[in-house]
């Protein structure tokens, strides 16, 4: 099975939206910053999180989906640089 790295990114204003976005996020992927979650996804997995999102109705800001790419080097700034569990290719937002 093929799968692709996505990061997801979103502002969303109200309180109670933005914990349905954030439940939803944690069945795919997990937090790497407050409003950003890194999700591998297979097509049908991918699918799958775009519906559940759009049912959310979401009204007071937008999520958005990125495909991350690994065919060049990453570059990192600040303390990610240290050696880590998570030290394979990764994609540090």
């Amino acid at each position: 099975m093929n799968t692709t790295d996505y990061a997801v990114v979103y502002d969303v204003t109200n309180d109670k939206e933005r914990r349905r976005v954030d439940k939803t996020l944690k069945g795919y992927g997990f937090r790497v910053q407050k409003s950003v979650f890194e999700c591998r996804l297979s097509k049908k997995g991918k699918d799958d999180l775009v519906r559940s999102l759009e049912r959310l109705g979401i009204k007071t800001g937008f999520i958005k989906l990125y495909r991350l790419e690994y065919s060049t080097k990453n570059v990192c700034i600040g303390d990610g640089r240290k050696e880590s569990i998570d030290s394979a290719p990764a994609f540090i937002v």
